[in-house]
């Protein structure tokens, strides 16, 4: 979430100022927004909708923006493009980009290299005004789901804003030439053009959000009738006056609005959507407020100085945290942390108002051309001073993949086996290097991704070993099932060529059940109705084997925040598909879900280099919630089997992070490596060998 940002009255060097340039309580109403949404990135639970602060600040941004550029096109019959994109840049650039460079030093010095990529991926999509719809595609990557929030993620409603100034000028320009045609007032047909915008944003907000949430949450068509909403605003009060007990009213009725927002609201529900009306609609409701008790107690001194430096605050205060959390191994502030953060945010933005902010903006470089000179060279040195240590991480991380070889220094799961464990020496590299082991996933297929079977693939598609062999084996399920392709693959081109052959048909995030799960309330009916199509074709095929495993309720609800309505539902789903594979004669073997990381493995290993026994998993801890729904599922359905790998995963008391020099875990999976050390044992149980 991010802070947005409007000109102040020092900015606005080419025009006279706005009236409502110099209220203090705009500046008091930013304090409130930023406040927020600090409180909520420092502890969610305080203030679970603390996320609407966003929205005040895309109104505030909307009513100073869009009513500046009105009053420009009243006085001059259009708006001028050259000195209102000027002012953006000498607005926000210069600050942006002095936090971009601090995070890529902070990234480079302070975190592991196996961090870099990611991070200054997003960097380079923050400096060009597109981290919005990076993460938008990475909100519906399945493979994204577990990752740590990047220290730029906040950038992405910037870039929204200023998608929105791209568009919006021209708007205005458009309208006021179309009422120059048509013999009308300028103004009019600016106000029925900007309430055309946000009706259509607004219309599409309300379909697209249920579509897809995550989505939605960033893309700049379901924002911008929020930033229209502010500029509808400005333009009715400059013609409409309201009276002092009206607009006591109005204020305390949306402060009220806000308030109840941040405290109900949470990532659950389906917002922006409709559900952003109620923060929208309470700021605008503030915003006409001028003159009452409620603008006189925002505009108090330290609440106005707040207001001052919030856009600094907020371009800081996420970073710190970022880098904290990382610092520390853990995904929640300390109050200690919390304290530290916070006076460090606090810092940084005065600094950053005093130093940067204010001689950038007062400071017209000469003329236009110079501001779009300078405006140019901060884009491409945040680019470049991302770049090179990225391709210079991925380079090095490519290499260290390449490393992951197999061999009997790293014996991996069969140093747990209980009849002849097999000697693991010390003093060896851990394979995979902790700094890629995340990336260590399973093998695909070389035209498609086997990770997202499809019914429509051929039936050659996702299938390894000789096709004239005898016996089949189908992996089955989600990415807990497909994270043993490797093992069945290896068998099928190697001990047991010519005789097994193994086809996967698995999807990622899609359990074999029959009863879909939910997520923001609403149901996800995809996996269940591909599951019954993935049922059909066994049939017809009859494979020797099926091999089915899954994540656990409690993985998904963490994970992908989807979930049953019960365990029971869960179990009587995959007990349906479970008893339609006995039923058609066709055996099949459940693997048991693997016990849980209570971190992420592999950033632990890189922080406690040399001491892996720091990131292992109590075994209670490992094994908590309800159990396996899928085991509980196949009790009692002929013809199902359970295959149990625990002994192989866990010690009496603990379940490792590395056994036998290899890593056990990338995020909450199993890394590639370490599945193909599980071969004995699970082709054995499997019955396979």
């Amino acid at each position: 979430m991010a802070v947005t940002s409007a000109e102040q009255p020092a900015a606005v060097l080419e025009a006279p100022r706005p009236q409502h340039a110099l209220r203090g309580d705009i500046q008091g109403l930013r304090a409130l927004a930023v406040g927020v949404v600090l409180l909520y990135h420092l502890r969610p639970s305080w203030l679970p909708g603390g996320f609407v602060g966003v929205d005040v600040f895309f109104v505030i941004s909307g009513f100073l923006i869009i009513g500046t550029l009105t009053g420009e096109l009243r006085r001059t019959g259009t708006v001028s493009l050259r000195d209102f994109y000027a002012r953006r840049i000498r607005r926000l650039l210069p600050a942006a980009t002095a936090t971009l460079l601090a995070v890529v030093a902070a990234v480079v010095v302070l975190l592991p290299e196996s961090r870099w990529p990611g991070f200054l991926r997003e960097v380079v999509a923050s400096a060009l005004n597109a981290q919005n719809w990076l993460l938008a595609v990475l909100s519906n990557d399945y493979g994204h789901a577990t990752a740590a929030a990047s220290p730029v993620q906040h950038y992405w409603s910037l870039a929204v804003e200023e998608q929105f100034y791209l568009v919006i000028p021209l708007l205005l320009i458009g309208s006021a030439a179309l009422a120059g045609r048509l013999n009308g007032r300028t103004v009019p047909y600016a106000v029925g053009a900007v309430a055309l915008v946000t009706a259509a944003s607004f219309a599409f907000s309300v379909y697209y959000t249920p579509v897809d949430h995550g989505a939605a949450y960033f893309v700049t068509p379901t924002r911008m009738w929020e930033l229209g909403i502010g500029g509808l605003t400005a333009m009715v009060l400059h013609r409409v006056s309201l009276t002092r007990t009206v607009r006591e009213v109005l204020g305390w009725l949306g402060f009220a609005a806000v308030l109840v927002s941040t405290v109900l609201y949470t990532t659950d529900m389906e917002f922006p959507g409709w559900v952003a009306a109620l923060p929208v609609l309470g700021t605008a409701a503030m915003l006409a407020c001028a003159g009452t008790l409620l603008a006189r107690l925002l505009s108090v001194r330290p609440v106005r100085y707040v207001g001052d430096i919030s856009y600094s605050l907020y371009l800081w205060h996420w970073p710190v945290i970022v880098v904290i959390l990382e610092l520390g191994g853990h995904d929640r502030l300390s109050k200690k942390e919390m304290l530290v953060a916070l006076a460090i945010s606090l810092v940084l933005a005065a600094l950053s108002k005093r130093f940067v902010e204010d001689p950038f903006r007062r400071n017209r470089f000469g003329r236009r051309r110079g501001t779009y000179l300078f405006g140019a060279i901060l884009v491409v040195v945040s680019v470049v001073a991302a770049s090179i240590p990225w391709y210079t991480a991925e380079k090095r991380l490519t290499e260290l993949a390449s490393l992951t070889v197999l061999d009997a220094d790293h014996p991996g799961a069969m140093a747990l086996d209980a009849r002849s464990p097999r000697p693991a020496p010390t003093g060896v590299p851990l394979l995979p290097d902790p700094a890629v082991a995340n990336q260590d996933g399973p093998d695909s297929d070389n035209d498609r991704d086997c990770n997202v079977y499809q019914l429509d693939f051929p039936s050659t598609a996702c299938t390894w070993g000789d096709s004239s062999a005898r016996k089949t084996v189908v992996l089955l399920g989600d990415s807990h099932a497909a994270q043993y392709n490797s093992p069945l693959i290896d068998f099928a081109l190697g001990e047991g060529r010519g005789q097994w052959q193994v086809r996967t048909m698995t999807r990622n995030g899609c359990p074999f059940t029959s009863v879909p799960p939910s997520a923001a309330g609403a149901p996800l009916t995809i996996c269940s109705d591909q599951n019954r199509g993935v049922l059909d074709r066994l049939k017809e095929l009859r494979p020797t084997l099926v091999v089915v495993s899954g994540m656990s309720r409690e993985s998904y609800l963490s994970d992908l925040k989807w979930t049953w309505k019960s365990r029971e539902d869960m179990v009587r789903g995959y007990r349906e598909m479970l008893t339609a594979l006995s039923g058609a004669g066709i055996p099949v073997a459940v693997i048991r879900d693997l016990p849980r990381p209570n971190s992420q493995v592999p950033r632990c290993l890189e922080r406690n280099s040399g001491d892996p026994a720091a990131c292992g998993t109590p075994r209670a801890e490992a094994f908590q919630g309800e159990g396996d729904p899928l085991v509980a599922a196949s009790a009692g359905v002929s013809g199902v089997k359970v295959v149990d790998l625990t002994p192989w995963y866990c010690r009496a008391d603990v379940c490792p992070a590395v056994v036998g020099n290899v890593v056990v875990y990338r995020n909450n999976h199993v890394t590639q490596t370490y599945s193909r050390t599980l071969a004995t044992p699970l082709l054995t149980q499997l019955g396979m060998r």
